[in-house]
């Protein structure tokens, strides 16, 4: 019998019957079992499980993995190597969360899925799967609290002292940036031929130190207790600060400079940016030092892109950015966020000319106390982090004492305060990055925004109400006085036409066009000669080109019959749009912009 014809449990039973040593003897992937290899390995858990309820765990996990992988790859032949890296449990687990806030699984179930998980990616490095060594472990769903209070937005007292905290510690921390100015000070303790001048006692106090930091020490502080005994100038500068009760590193930052970059001195940036994007979480943890784009090519608008894994295991190259997850900035966000790339950029750079390649463009690299450069995600030194910041600035909820801060509650957080500000749902969708209006939606139902949100849906729901019901009035109306022979000039959803009963050749020789009825062929309106574009049509025409470029990015539609057209209307736009080729101001074209980011469309393909 053929593999393709096996029930569900004749497919286990026959893969558990194959003898497994290796990743070498895991089955490969067919056209019409893309997951098959995927499932040979998850049949490899249940070899080890006895218990019935657990052999159930095994299979309703390799379902939902199954369907996790095949939203994001589609149905492409899986094979272990290509698709399993240290974020495949990071991953799974914010896959999870979707699921639990669309109420489809409970927060404790998705636990044991994740465990599930995490004790099958553990079997495929037992079978020393290639490319696949470690991952990262992330942290559990809380079994007893609603996950929504874990994604809630913050108040505005909670926001205010979030936010005092964040600005203090980064303008604390951003000194540290700041070249060191020789000061001077001190008295010279020894000569050119480095004889001691003065004698090692209680007289020496921290100026002589400065003078041997700045006249033999060459500015450079030292990193760690070891090099304070590793030559003689370092253990004379070790014996002043020693008998002057003070700590080398309390020092140096006395003196603006920082020994060891650690996760404490990098966490008011990292919340900095999680507030000030609405970014996800995950998103951020991956970001590199080249993720920040000024200009994109495209739009000219600054965003921050961040990368998936392609199916073959690469990372996407920086140059391929349309093929990126983009996260497009408003002017005064790309502003913020660059200055937040530079600090941290300037103040983790001795690391980067000491850690391996592997970690050289992460944007997220610090120092442990044991010396190892590392970089997030790092769970254990984030919260570590995140408890001594919430300590020294006071931050717990006041009703119960417990913490107060939480990754996962600065993007709603961002989402409210735009609600707040009027923005509407268009903006918010494209700020979020959703690829269409229902999830933004959605995710404002989930996370209850209140009367805000449920104004703001309704409202939304009015407006489409309207507009159908203005389309049927309009379709009616135009049944009547239009013919043939009418040559006024008429409005279509893209510009308006001087004549929709005397369209271009082009359009007449199409098998779709019906002489003596309107034309209705409105993805070539822009090349038509009929066309007529006011400043009035620009926002549609923005918006068009933009829905265009996001079609671009979330899906292959270049490769349809589809992509010509797009292309070619792209170019039209271009001509239209651009300053330096359009016929309308610089002043018309940015207003028009602005405008187009209220205007919802339908792109004609």
């Amino acid at each position: 019998m053929k593999s393709a014809y096996l029930t569900s449990k004749e497919q286990w039973v026959q893969l558990q019957s194959l003898s497994v040593s290796t990743f070498a003897d895991l089955v490969a992937p067919i056209p019409s079992e893309p997951h098959k290899q995927l499932m040979h390995l998850f049949a490899c858990q249940l070899k080890t499980t006895i218990s019935q309820s657990h052999r159930a765990d095994v299979k309703s996990t390799f379902k939902y993995v199954s369907k996790f992988i095949k939203k994001k790859l589609g149905d492409q032949l899986i094979y272990l190597p290509n698709v399993l890296n240290e974020f495949s449990l990071d991953e799974f687990h914010s896959y999870l969360k979707h699921c639990i806030l669309e109420d489809q699984i409970h927060n404790r179930y998705a636990n044991i899925l994740q465990s599930t998980y995490k004790n099958v990616l553990n079997k495929a490095i037992d079978l020393k799967t290639p490319n696949f060594f470690r991952f990262y472990l992330p942290s559990s769903f809380c079994y007893y609290t609603r996950v929504t209070e874990r994604y809630k937005p913050y108040s505005d007292k909670e926001k205010k002292c979030i936010t005092i905290a964040i600005n203090h510690d980064i303008k604390k921390y951003s000194k540290f940036t700041e070249p060191y100015k020789i000061t001077g000070l001190g008295r010279p303790l020894f000569d050119s031929e480095n004889r001691r001048l003065l004698k090692n006692d209680n007289s020496l106090t921290l100026d002589d130190a400065r003078w041997l930091f700045e006249n033999r020490m060459n500015c450079k502080p030292v990193r760690n207790s070891t090099e304070l005994q590793n030559s003689r100038i370092n253990r004379a500068f070790y014996q002043i600060i020693k008998n002057n009760k003070i700590f080398y590193k309390d020092l140096f930052e006395s003196w603006g400079i920082l020994t060891r970059v650690t996760m404490e001195q990098l966490l008011p940036f990292f919340l900095k940016l999680l507030q000030v994007t609405g970014m996800n979480v995950e998103s951020i943890y991956a970001l590199e030092i080249d993720d920040l784009v000024d200009r994109h090519p495209a739009t000219g608008k600054p965003c921050l892109r961040y990368w998936k894994e392609r199916s073959d295991g690469q990372k996407l190259y920086h140059l391929d950015i349309f093929k990126a997850d983009l996260q497009w900035l408003t002017t005064s966000q790309g502003n913020e966020v660059k200055a937040i790339f530079e600090t941290v950029i300037k103040l983790t750079s001795y690391l980067r000319e000491r850690t391996s390649t592997s970690q050289k463009n992460k944007l997220w690299i610090f120092e442990s106390a044991g010396g190892e450069i590392k970089h997030l995600p790092n769970r254990y030194m984030l919260a570590g982090a995140i408890a001594e910041f919430s300590k020294r600035h006071n931050i717990f909820d006041k009703s119960d004492g417990s913490k107060l801060i939480e990754t996962t509650r600065f993007r709603p957080t961002f989402v409210s305060d735009l609600l707040v500000e009027g923005v509407s749902i268009r903006e918010i969708q494209l700020l979020m990055g959703h690829k269409n209006m229902y999830t933004t939606m959605r995710y404002l139902d989930i996370h209850d925004f209140g009367q805000i949100a449920r104004g703001k849906i309704k409202e939304k729901l009015i407006e489409i109400h309207i507009n159908a019901h203005s389309a049927i009035s309009k379709e009616k109306a135009l049944s009547y006085p239009l013919t043939p022979s009418s040559s006024q000039p008429l409005s279509t959803p893209l510009a308006t036409c001087r004549n929709i009963f005397d369209p271009p050749d082009t359009v007449k020789a199409l098998p779709s066009y019906i002489p003596g009825k309107p034309c209705s062929t409105y993805n070539m309106c822009l090349s038509c000669p009929n066309v007529i574009i006011t400043e009035t049509d620009l926002p549609k025409l923005f918006a068009m080109k933009r829905d265009y470029l996001i079609k671009i990015q979330n899906s292959r539609i270049l490769d349809t019959p589809f992509g010509s057209v797009i292309k070619s209307n792209l170019a039209l736009l271009n001509t239209i749009l651009n300053p330096e080729l359009s016929n309308f101001s610089e002043h018309e074209l940015d207003n028009a912009e602005h405008l187009s980011l209220y205007v919802e469309t339908t792109e004609f393909i």
